[in-house]
């Protein structure tokens, strides 16, 4: 048992920053999710006027070995050369790649992942590529729940989704959570390929004074934006399904102080979509693909010709490597001022 304290989910984060600020928070334990409530364990002797209460929290060390010590000596050598350690956790869904070669033992690798991870109930495994019109990287579940369909939380926020309708990356937390924090009071912020809302939401969310809409072409998960949105008790977004590339800049000519584009493949395509609808001195939140040795070159290029194009200028003010994403490759992210 642990003494913790219990505060509803809306003020998770603010309150798990805040004890972790004064050194009160038990890093020895794992938080609990229940309901309408989180519940972060504290340490002793630790002194708040917060409403405390004993849970059965899990140890951090119950989380267990890293995969590749857990089938250690149940895979053979040409066997464990080929693992895939690391997955993408998104909600209580672990999503894997599993090697050809170790497809006869996908369930044993899955079944050694829900062991040491309590916090996952799914286990899946990539089954293609990222492909179709929707951008959607199919997945098939191989232990666990069957089901595809999980809410992720991420930075005070709740997203509902499901793997195998809508694309979501996990990995650009750190990037929504810095575009939240650098807009402005009352600034109007487009997102083109808002998915499921995550960009949009967390914006919303943190500055209430702004106004965002979103556009994203996949009917399922413009859905499943609106449904976060009202998880998310966000009134100042607005959800538009459709094609980018017809609607912009249509009415948005010169109406954002803000456009984010977390669309790294072919979003050069849609820069002279993007581009008109930023106010004179807007900024531009540009993902795209680079080489690992020259990574921001491409992207300035593509953002610089297009703007030169349709008669504006551009500078670059922020540039930052968001992640690997193959031997060569990376995935770069431009803050553009479109003059």
């Amino acid at each position: 048992m642990a003494l913790c304290v219990k505060v509803e989910k809306s003020k998770a984060e603010k309150t798990r920053k805040a004890l972790a600020a004064t050194g009160m928070l038990d890093a020895g334990f794992a938080p609990l999710r229940e309901g309408k409530y989180v519940f972060f364990p504290l340490k002793q002797g630790a002194k708040t006027r917060l409403k405390l209460i004993e849970k059965a929290l899990l140890k951090r060390a119950e989380f267990g070995k890293p995969l590749g010590k857990e089938l250690s000596g149940k895979l053979t050598e040409s066997e464990a050369a080929e693992l895939v350690a690391s997955f993408d956790i998104v909600g209580d869904i672990a999503v894997m790649e599993i090697p050809e070669a170790l497809e006869k033992k996908e369930k044993l690798i899955a079944d050694a992942v829900l062991k040491n991870h309590h916090n996952i109930r799914v286990v899946a495994k990539k089954t293609g590529a990222t492909s179709g019109e929707f951008r959607i990287r199919p997945v098939g579940v191989i232990a666990g729940e069957n089901r595809t369909l999980t809410v992720y939380r991420e930075g005070g926020c709740e997203f509902e989704l499901d793997l195998n309708k809508t694309y979501f990356s996990p990995r650009l937390g750190t990037e929504r959570g810095r575009i939240a924090d650098a807009v402005r009071i009352g600034e109007n912020v487009l997102v083109p390929f808002a998915g499921v809302g995550p960009f949009a939401i967390r914006i919303a969310k943190k500055d209430p004074s702004a106004n965002v809409v979103g556009i994203e072409l996949n009917p399922d998960a413009a859905d499943y934006f609106r449904e976060n949105i009202a998880r998310n008790r966000c009134e100042n977004v607005t959800v538009i399904c459709g094609d980018v590339k017809k609607l912009l800049p249509g009415e948005y000519v010169g109406w954002a102080d803000r456009v984010a584009m977390p669309l790294p493949k072919d979003a050069s395509e849609f820069l002279a979509n993007a581009i008109p609808c930023l106010k004179s001195g807007g900024i531009l939140h540009y993902y795209s693909f680079g080489d690992s040795e020259n990574p921001y070159e491409l992207a300035e290029k593509q953002i610089t010709d297009a703007a030169t194009r349709l008669g504006r200028q551009a500078r670059a003010v922020f540039r930052r490597i968001v992640r690997p994403y193959s031997k060569d490759t990376v995935q770069v992210v431009i803050d553009a001022k479109i003059i």
